[in-house]
């Protein structure tokens, strides 16, 4: 009991004297994202996204595209986009290049991770929840 009385008088003191880092104002968010286009016969896919982000920070994007292509046997890719977020809304284009397998028209999953940073403080970052999408030619 007595120790966490002491360690919530410390932050206390600590939030007080402007010690604890600010997160970004406004969370960041993907939302819309894509199906996905066939490069290539299949060496990559690539479609577009919305985020939402504050002026001024830092963002960092990374998406999979992960695909049963046949009795087991995976396509999978990745794409990472980081650029300083002039705020609000902005589309991007993404694009995963495969690893081991061709993609193939059909059903795939798309998975991920955004996080935002400011000058000297990154916040957490949010996981994307798995988004069925389409891949077409």
């Amino acid at each position: 009991m007595r120790r966490t009385t002491r360690a919530v008088t410390a932050a206390v003191f600590a939030a007080g004297a402007g010690l604890v880092a600010a997160a970004p104002a406004q969370a960041m968010e993907i939302s819309d994202i894509s199906d996905a286009t066939r490069i290539a016969e299949g060496a990559a896919v690539q479609g577009t996204y919305r985020v939402s982000c504050t002026a001024g920070t830092n963002v960092f994007v990374s998406l999979s595209v992960t695909q049963r292509v046949s009795e087991g046997r995976i396509a999978n890719g990745s794409y990472f986009e980081q650029w300083a977020c002039e705020g609000g809304e902005v589309e991007m284009d993404y694009q995963a290049v495969a690893f081991n397998m061709a993609f193939d028209e059909g059903p795939a999953v798309i998975s991920g991770f955004i996080q935002e940073c400011q000058a000297e403080f990154c916040g957490t970052g949010t996981n994307l929840p798995l988004q069925v999408i389409q891949i077409t030619d």
